[in-house]
């Protein structure tokens, strides 16, 4: 099983940005904290923990708050959505957004509010699974090393090797899934062209 840990254990800046962020939008809405925690599927407690800058919330409850908020969780990490180019000199600055129980990370690189680009490292043994996303959404991942295994849905499992690429609608739950010895890592592209949060 996975688990989530720290959302940006590296800049306390990340993390007080994110509570501003929510604490701003829940107060822009006029919503309680009790009203808040109901519509963003959180308990209160967490709420208060994140507004305050005190929680570092997974991956799973940031996209359940954007998706309260009615709004994306680039727009939620008030990542920069700006016509002109904008070049990351280090990915390692990048948040990670998700580790694995052996040394995982997700990295979320850049985006907008319909586009995402991850940088994902699965280590042996370790698995993310997803929940199903808005209709009409995709996902677009190349292997750089190693080998995932990737589950949609039903559909039997396939397996994309270093080099390989796959495209899948992301409506379905979905799961990324390291079956061997080596560590996998992958980039991959989250397209939601309704627009709608995830």
């Amino acid at each position: 099983m996975v688990r989530y840990v720290a959302l940006m254990h590296r800049d306390r800046h990340e993390v007080e940005r994110v509570a501003s962020e929510v604490r701003g939008r829940r107060r822009e809405r006029g919503w309680t904290l009790d009203e808040a925690a109901t519509r963003l599927g959180v308990s209160r407690r967490l709420l208060v923990q994140i507004e305050a800058g005190e929680a570092n919330p997974s991956l799973s409850t940031l996209l359940s708050i954007s998706a309260g908020f009615g709004t994306s969780l680039v727009e939620l990490l008030s990542c920069d959505d700006e016509p002109a180019p904008v070049v990351r000199s280090d990915n390692a600055s990048a948040p990670v957004l998700w580790h694995g129980p052996h040394g995982g990370e997700g990295r979320l690189l850049a985006g907008s509010g319909l586009l995402e680009l991850w940088h994902w490292t699965v280590q042996p043994s370790e698995e993310r699974s997803s929940d199903a996303h808005q209709a009409n959404s995709y996902e677009v991942l190349t292997v750089t090393a190693g080998a995932v295994t990737l589950c949609v849905g039903s559909a039997d499992p396939v397996v994309v090797r270093r080099g390989q690429s796959a495209m899948f609608r992301a409506d379905e739950p979905h799961v990324y899934r390291n079956d061997g010895a080596r560590p996998a890592t992958f980039v991959m592209a989250v397209h939601d062209p309704s627009g709608a949060p995830r």
